[in-house]
């Protein structure tokens, strides 16, 4: 990664980027996310299962504990879709860890403060190679939820104190070619919850195979309809595609900014007019026929990654990030070598990193969010 403060273009209208870069001098680094806990503003895992937490501001760093990490899968070939990695999340509080296997089966969430396992993670062994695992944290009515996958077509939310599920229930497996009720015929794959917890995206797929999106109210699934997340009335199918594990992010709580200006044409049944930009989807829709739709001819294809404050969109590529204004669907600037990996929306800062620095890049004022 590059770690020059990096420069705008003249096109922009911000002021000049606000970088801070920290170099990391311990055991090379795996993944990071934001939090807002008492030992700092980042956890940080490494690849000896370390977990750290760090001070933006202050440059500190603490090792709140250890853990013993999940095995990777042996190489078997199949790497089309993904190559397994561990991949870190955390509560928003910085209290619960998961240490997952994307493109895996397994994992673990544990207490930070005492590297405390809490919990044991198995997504099932049905082509968990083609998928993220599917896992996050959220706050629901002033409470900490940790959502995960159970098998390839089940997703189960649990107090990650405990693991006790707060979705419990039975659907019965398929016998004489019959589909039992709430029977889901869909693999579920990363997990993206709205700002306020109220929504949860879902990048998935069906067998053809073809990429169909979903997304759903937390709320109907935790307090009134444990089958929600199955076919509840709330559940929209936000649009049809050939690949999956797409870069999307939420605006707010009911506008997803998806990667792609791709329709997808019934007839042929695949997709048509694959051009660079992003199609703003309204989660409470299940038909989009007015979805608008941002251009963005200069930018490549396929992307790292997405993120939005709100007011921009910010593009992360393999040779930096690129700002959007979303009202006017218009670039603001570039990051040249800056390649954003993580958002902090409270804080209000993009994060990039390798496995031996990390560089903030703290957004216009009106850019973070209130706790």
């Amino acid at each position: 990664m590059n770690t020059n403060i990096p420069h705008r273009s003249p096109a922009s209208t911000h002021e000049s980027p606000a970088l801070n870069t920290l170099t990391w001098e311990h055991t090379p680094i795996v993944d990071i996310c934001a939090v807002q806990a008492g030992y700092g503003h980042l956890l940080v895992l490494t690849t000896d299962g370390s977990l750290h937490g760090v001070d933006l501001d202050t440059g500190c760093r603490t090792t709140p504990c250890s853990v013993s990490l999940p095995p990777l899968p042996p190489p078997t070939g199949h790497t089309a879709f993904g190559t397994p990695a561990y991949r870190l999340h955390a509560s928003p509080d910085g209290r619960y860890a998961a240490i997952v296997t994307d493109y895996g089966r397994h994992g673990l969430v544990v207490d930070v403060a005492t590297g405390s396992p809490t919990m044991q993670l198995d997504g099932g062994d049905y082509y968990p190679h083609t998928v993220p695992f599917s896992a996050c944290f959220l706050r629901h009515r002033d409470r900490t939820i940790f959502v995960h996958r159970t098998a390839w077509n089940r997703l189960d939310a649990a107090d990650p104190a405990t693991g006790a599920s707060l979705t419990a229930r039975d659907i019965a497996p398929y016998a004489n070619d019959e589909r039992p009720e709430h029977y889901l015929d869909y693999f579920h794959g990363r997990l993206v919850p709205s700002l306020d917890g109220s929504r949860l995206f879902d990048d998935g797929w069906v067998w053809q195979p073809v990429s169909i999106p979903r997304a759903w109210s937390v709320d109907a699934w935790l307090d009134a309809n444990p089958f929600e997340s199955e076919d509840g009335e709330s559940v929209v199918s936000l649009t049809q595609r050939d690949d999956w594990d797409t870069p999307a992010c939420w605006i707010d709580s009911r506008h997803i900014a998806y990667w792609g200006l791709a329709d997808w044409d019934e007839e042929e049944f695949a997709e048509t007019g694959q051009d660079a930009g992003v199609r703003i989807l309204d989660v409470t829709e299940a038909l989009q026929s007015n979805d608008r739709r941002i251009p963005m001819a200069t930018e490549p294809d396929r992307i790292g990654d997405l993120f939005s404050d709100g007011a921009s969109l910010y593009v992360a590529t393999h040779a930096g990030t690129t700002i959007w204004n979303i009202a006017s669907g218009t670039p603001l600037g570039t990051l040249p070598g800056f390649v954003a990996r993580r958002h902090d929306p409270v804080r209000g800062s993009l994060i990039a990193f390798d496995a031996g620095t990390i560089a903030e890049y703290r957004l216009p004022v009106p850019a973070a969010h209130t706790a």
